[in-house]
Formats: structure tokens, sequence, C-alpha cells
């Protein structure tokens, strides 16, 4: 089933050189930090009722689509494309794992190319803003899951 309403996404690209619980940890933080960044009516967030289980949810009217990438390298060029672009973006170095936040920040604030490796790119805009930026990536699939699983191992 294809989605409707593709005016506009949020794009989550991972580095599948990391395992899955790192992506995870990642994709939420780069997702929390892209929101507050901007205006969060610009998800069009959408009332999702469930008495049966009690909740009432929030999502946005517009898809998220998780992609990846083989090597950090190739998250550095998107970001450098994103800035060009003006597009709303926001990034988790791999210096961001860590004990205390701190210890994180510390580290960050040092972190070099080449030695420090991008885990995951989020961003959000305009479907024709941001597919000429994306169109290098492919859709993540379990099978990058499993194999980032076992080369951690």
């Amino acid at each position: 089933m294809a989605y409707e309403n593709n005016s506009r996404k949020t794009i989550l690209v991972l580095n599948t050189e990391f395992t899955a619980p790192v992506l995870m940890n990642a994709m939420g933080h780069v997702a929390i930090g892209l929101i507050g960044a901007r205006n969060a009516g610009d998800w069009n967030l959408l009332d999702y009722p469930s008495p049966g289980f009690e909740v009432e949810s929030r999502i946005s009217e517009y898809p998220v689509v998780v992609l990846r990438a083989k090597k950090s390298p190739q998250l550095e060029k998107l970001v450098l494309g994103l800035k060009q672009a003006g597009i709303a973006h926001n990034v988790f170095i791999d210096t961001m794992l860590g004990r205390t936040a701190d210890e994180q920040r510390a580290a960050t604030l040092h972190a070099m190319r080449g030695v420090a490796r991008i885990v995951c790119v989020g961003l959000f805009g305009d479907e024709a803003s941001i597919r000429p930026l994306i169109k290098a990536f492919s859709v993540y699939k379990m099978s990058d899951a499993m194999s980032s699983t076992e080369s951690a191992s």
C-alpha cells in the first residue's frame, strides 16, 4: 500500500556499520533534535485516539522513511548538501555515545572527520527539495540490521 501524502518527508539515513541498538538510539535522538530545532507544527501531528488501548497517539501526517548508507563519508557528503540547500537536518556522531552527557559533549566538540563516524542523519523537508540529495541511498532493510549485528559480534 502506497501512502498518498508524500509532499513532505522525514528521512533518517542510517550508517550500516553500526549495530541495530546503536542505530535505534541514534534515530530517537536525531528525531527529537530535529523536531526541537523546528516548529513541531511543520510535521502536522495528527491525533490517533485508540479507546481500546486507552491511548491517544500523535503522529505526523507525513511519512518517515529510513534509508541506509554503507559508510560515514556518504553521510558527511549528505550533510554538506543539506547545509548548502538550507534543509533542516540533525546529525548523530559516534562521539555522542558515552557514559554522561558531559563526556559525550566534550568528545563531540573535538570530533574530526575520518576519526569519528556519523551514525545517523535526520532531515525534514519538501519532497522536491530533498529528493536530489537522498537519491543515492536505498531503503534500510531487515537484512541490514542482521548484518550489522553479526559484524559487531
